[in-house]
């Protein structure tokens, strides 16, 4: 890539994430009105995936074929500092933003407070306010008092599984009518988030880091930023009234090559809650017309909308999904206090 140059494909995923000109919220050209009119009428307008709250019991994630009892997951993210209680579960899961300023303190203090919760498997990746625990991001921060290097080596993780840019297979023991069968979830976690002031684990927001990173086996995806249009919505509009998109589009379509039955993300407070990404030609068409992403032209998407409207009823991998939980508890903008811990029923 020529420095000081934008690779086009580079603008057309994140270009939403890019400083004006780049972000292309200029309105559309009178083309673009066609294709989208003529797109929405036989799809339905898109929508952003507002978040849905979580009820007070345990959301059923079920799995076809496979009658064992549930494993419960709780999801917690961006903490803060705060250690709010927690519901029993089989598995924790913490997507990052334990501190609020990422100091050496800070850190160990909750991975106290974490390691001393009864779940059998507990699951951390870190977040962009947990300074510490980002070794390349230590010359960034030269006003930090104290060797992060010594720092990091001497923090006493308890137990605790961290996940940084990695996976890991758990091996679960659940009864059942005939003994006992062991189920095996396999994680992957990652702490990056797109470029946004000076913070720890970030990228620039034109630069793909999603692509083929994650395992094509993973169950259950664990990442500190949301993915585009699901679990990054505020209530942030534009001064368009355009609802502002704050997730990352690569990350988006990794998830939809590998589909994972659950990503764990947290980073945009306001974005509390569930949703539901469907893997099917009709969903993947409204992402595409919305993002404006690659073929936009007015053929290809008239196109890729016929074929998805005549294949989804006999395409087996309609029915597939993935859940979408933004368990960010932290107050935001739209609320001032902090929410519950989601909890999972996974089968």
């Amino acid at each position: 890539m020529i420095p000081g140059k934008l690779d086009s494909e580079d603008i057309q995923m994140n270009s939403h994430l890019l400083p004006s000109p780049y972000n292309q919220s200029q309105p559309p050209t009178w083309l673009e009105c066609v294709v989208q009119t003529l797109c929405y009428a036989l799809l339905g307008a898109p929508k952003h995936s507002a978040p849905e709250k979580p009820s007070t019991t345990p959301l059923v994630l079920q799995n076809d074929g496979d009658d064992l009892p549930p494993l419960r997951i709780i999801c917690v993210s961006d903490t803060h500092n705060a250690t709010p209680a927690l519901p029993p579960g089989d598995i924790l899961i913490h997507a990052g933003d334990l501190t609020a300023h990422g100091t050496f303190d800070e850190v160990q203090a909750q991975l106290y407070w974490l390691s001393s919760q009864p779940h059998t498997h507990k699951i951390v990746i870190a977040g962009n306010h947990d300074i510490l625990l980002d070794e390349a991001s230590d010359m960034k921060f030269v006003t930090r008092t104290g060797d992060s290097v010594t720092e990091r080596k001497k923090l006493d993780w308890r137990g605790l599984q961290y996940l940084q840019d990695e996976d890991i297979t758990l091996e679960l023991p659940v009864p059942d009518s005939e003994g006992q069968q062991v189920r095996r979830v396999k994680i992957y976690g990652s702490p990056q988030t797109p470029e946004f002031g000076l913070w720890a684990f970030q990228y620039p927001p034109i630069r793909d880091v999603w692509t083929g990173r994650v395992p094509d086996d993973t169950d259950i995806l664990v990442v500190h930023g949301p993915p585009a249009l699901y679990g990054d919505w505020d209530g942030d509009r534009r001064t368009t009234e355009k609802i502002k998109v704050k997730g990352d589009g690569y990350l988006l379509h990794e998830i939809r090559r590998v589909q994972p039955r659950m990503v764990v993300c947290g980073h945009i407070h306001g974005a509390f809650g569930l949703a539901i990404i469907k893997h099917d030609g009709i969903q993947e068409s409204i992402n595409d017309i919305q993002m404006r992403w690659g073929g936009y032209g007015l053929l290809k998407a008239l196109r890729q909308t016929l074929w998805s409207k005549i294949t989804t009823k006999s395409n087996a991998d309609c029915a597939k999904e993935t859940l979408v939980i933004n368990a960010a508890i932290a107050p935001s903008a739209s609320r001032s206090e902090y929410e519950d811990a989601i909890a999972i029923d996974f089968r």
